[in-house]
């Protein structure tokens, strides 16, 4: 039988890479959306056509 505290490590490791990949997403998104707003371009709506597939996907 496996060791369960070193899943359990694991596990942890694991929800802070997807921790640290959701921020780093977050900081890309909030960029583009500085510099869309710098050139005068709409920045919600693709955000919103986005989160509109992603619901339908699930």
């Amino acid at each position: 039988m496996a060791d369960l505290s070193k899943l359990w490590e694991q596990i942890d490791q694991a929800d802070q890479d997807l921790v640290k990949a959701l921020v780093k997403k977050y900081d890309l998104v909030m960029e583009v959306g500085r510099v869309k707003r710098e050139k005068g371009q709409a920045v919600y709506q693709e955000i919103m056509d986005q989160a509109k597939r992603l619901e339908e996907d699930f």
